[in-house]
């Protein structure tokens, strides 16, 4: 990673403060258009990473943005992005920082990682990038060096929506760019298995993947031990454009994977002589296979020429040359299995240390040869005669040739011995290998005879139904007899009867009990009539506030200027009459929520209109709090405000100068405190409303 002193953004060097509160301090990574510097967070007493660069670039304002909009990411396996801010001409963002974190292409510097690590990493960044999908929030430019393992195993992804920003390439329909993540994730897959980069563009740090026809090589054809799940994951995305859709395919689709760092080697390891390694057999493999070989036959002791007959010596000399025995066990080592060349002694050619001149008896030819040469010799006094020093010379030979041939007898057995262990190991692995191949073919046949189209599916093989159970007996059907259609006009005629006589009835008794001068009876003589004094009655408006509390429907977080909810599932707490539950926003990383937004908190519906006159608040931390009341339940812009608060907490009650009329209560924060997990959050107990 670079690390270094001075910068390329202007004005950005070691000791440079950044929005009145970030100390710069050492570059860490020199980007295309940016610059990774760590920092320190003078307010909150934190180290930071920054990544920053001029507001004159192109891509300055996307990139804010889609910064802005990845903060509200909050999970453990994307690095947060903490603020974002410009100052003095710089524009930048600041993400958390992972001490003792290594990129990935940093781990593969010295090969490829276990299977099952590769598999962990590639699940946990697939995860990350699936939350992110879901909050429409996508890397499209994914990279070892965009991956993080820290020192305990955790893996992180950086640079979520903000790089594909800087590289201007953001504007991309969802479906495509959940497809170019997840093979973003495949690719990372490949790189961690063979530490090779199998897509077009070169990633610094790695090597570029071999090219064959059809596009890479599978995984398992580079390094040993990969996952057939892994290389047919690598294999159909990479070059026959298949595999999954979206990084949540991906990580389905391996799981499951371990849940802490998995330690070991990979299947490759770099070579610095560019040759490639064989396997050594273990020490005591090789002493087993020794002990196994059996002990030579000891030869019998060296016969004098003076000793045996003539016959017997020329037998010796022309079968049993002292040279012959490394021949015999070379012999014996091809008997085991493995032909071993041999090179015989020569006379010419003898062993070091050994005097050169004849080494065994000479052939009944050679013998009689030199018989006659030596009786035309003067032997002086003193000497031995030729044929005892010739006698010496063989004796010697001998032995020492009988020697080497009980050496080389022993080290062809140990060596075939060897040879036809590592040939079994090789032979078994080969074997192995083809009865997967032919099991794999065997089930992918099997697979493609159970293979039928949707129509064969649902036409084929399927009893014709038959005619549905009647719902009704079958005499239901039948038309009435004559004497059924009787009854029934005559319970109908009835009831039209009984129906006038009520009607007639019940008209004759309209008005009887009042005196409406409609020609009823007239008023007898000697009544006397009493007339009440009038009484005004004013009728007592209704919902005119300050009476009983009004119930409240249901309760939402409201974030209009971000993703338009804000933690909606605690909100039902803030009328559950219970001030030990509350529900709390989003954490930011400043009171003034991180700078992105104006405001933040919840919405109430009343179901109805309702004159509002008070709304009563338990907060159980202090915060700047305003109430509005209004129709939209969209906006702020056409509601009423009730009151404000400052920096309060516990119970806080707020009332309306008048009576405002409203469906919906808007409880808005604009500035928040920092709660027990150091985050910055707007936090509601109870809400009443009257």
């Amino acid at each position: 990673m670079d690390e270094t002193v001075g910068g390329s953004v202007h004005g950005v060097g070691p000791s440079t403060v950044l929005g009145g509160r970030y100390a710069v301090q050492r570059r860490l990574e020199q980007l295309p258009k940016a610059e990774r510097w760590s920092a320190h967070d003078t307010t909150l007493e934190r180290d930071v990473v920054i990544v920053c660069f001029s507001e004159q670039e192109s891509h300055a304002d996307t990139t804010l943005d889609a910064a802005r909009r990845a903060a509200g990411l909050d999970n453990h396996r994307l690095v947060r992005v903490l603020d974002v801010g410009r100052s003095e001409g710089i524009a930048f963002f600041v993400e958390e920082a992972i001490h003792d974190s290594h990129t990935l292409t940093h781990l593969l510097e010295q090969g490829g990682l276990p299977a099952e690590e590769v598999r962990r990493i590639a699940g946990e960044a697939a995860t990350g990038l699936e939350a992110a999908r879901g909050r429409g929030l996508h890397h499209l430019r994914l990279t070892p060096h965009s991956i993080l393992r820290a020192h305990d195993g955790t893996i992180k992804v950086r640079g979520v929506a903000t790089t594909a920003a800087m590289a201007t390439d953001d504007d991309v329909d969802a479906a495509r760019a959940a497809r170019t993540d997840a093979v973003g994730v495949v690719a990372i897959t490949y790189a961690a298995l063979t530490s090779r980069w199998p897509l077009p563009g070169h990633v610094a740090g790695l090597e570029s993947a071999p090219h064959v026809v059809g596009g890479v090589p599978a995984p398992s054809e580079i390094a040993a031990g990969v996952p057939g799940d892994l290389d047919a994951l690598c294999r159909l995305t990479l070059n026959e454009d298949q595999g999954p859709l979206t990084p949540g395919d991906f990580a389905s689709q391996i799981a499951p994977w371990a849940m802490s760092q998995v330690q070991g080697l990979g299947g490759t390891r770099p070579v610095d002589d560019g040759s490639t390694r064989t396997i050594a057999m273990p020490r005591e493999e090789l002493d087993a296979a020794l002990a196994s070989v059996p002990a030579p036959p000891v030869p019998p002791p060296p016969v004098h020429p003076d000793e045996q007959g003539p016959g017997e010596a020329a037998g010796r000399g022309r079968h049993e040359a002292p040279w012959a025995a490394p021949a015999g066990a070379a012999v014996g080592a091809a008997a085991l299995g493995e032909p071993t060349p041999t090179q015989p002694l020569t006379p010419a050619t003898g062993a070091p240390g050994i005097p050169q001149g004849p080494v065994g008896p000479a052939t009944d030819h050679d013998s009689e040869h030199d018989s006659d040469a030596d009786d035309g010799v003067d032997q002086g006094p003193g000497q031995p005669g030729g044929a005892a020093a010739a006698a010496q010379a063989s004796a010697a030979a001998t032995a020492v040739g009988t020697a080497l041939g009980t050496a080389g007898h022993a080290a062809g057995h140990a060596a075939g011995a060897a040879a036809h262990r590592v040939g079994s190991f090789a032979r078994a692995a080969a074997d192995k290998a083809a009865e997967r191949r032919a099991q794999r073919q065997a089930a992918e046949e099997r697979a493609e005879e159970r293979r039928i189209s949707l129509n064969q599916a649902l036409v084929e093989g399927q009893e014709p139904l038959g005619p549905p159970l009647p719902m009704l007996s079958a005499e239901t059907g039948t038309a009435p007899t004559r004497d059924q259609a009787k009854v029934v006009l005559a319970i109908m005629a009835a009831f039209l009867v009984v129906a006038t006589i009520l009607g007639f009835w019940g008209a004759s008794r309209i008005g009887s009990n009042s005196d409406l001068g409609l020609g009823g009876t007239p008023t007898p003589k000697g009544t006397v009539k009493v007339t009440a004094p009038a009484v005004t009655v004013t009728p007592t408006p209704p919902d005119e506030g300050g009476g009983e509390s009004f119930a409240i429907l249901s309760a939402t977080g409201f974030d209009p200027e971000g993703d338009g909810a804000e933690r909606n599932g605690e909100a039902a707490r803030v009328f559950d009459g219970k001030t030990n539950t509350y529900w709390s926003s989003e954490g930011y990383a400043s009171p003034n929520l991180g700078g992105l937004k104006k405001g933040v908190g919840l919405r109430l519906d009343l179901g109805q209109n309702r004159s509002v006159s008070t709304v009563e608040l338990v907060l159980p931390n202090a915060a700047d709090v305003t109430v509005y009341v209004g129709q939209d339940r969209d906006s702020l812009g056409s509601a009423t405000k009730i009151g404000s608060s400052q920096g309060k907490s516990g119970a806080v009650t707020l009332k309306a100068p008048s009576i405002v009329k409203g469906q919906y209560v808007f409880v808005w924060f604009t500035a928040v405190t920092q709660v027990s997990d150091g985050r910055f959050r707007a936090t509601v107990a109870e809400v009443t409303v009257s």
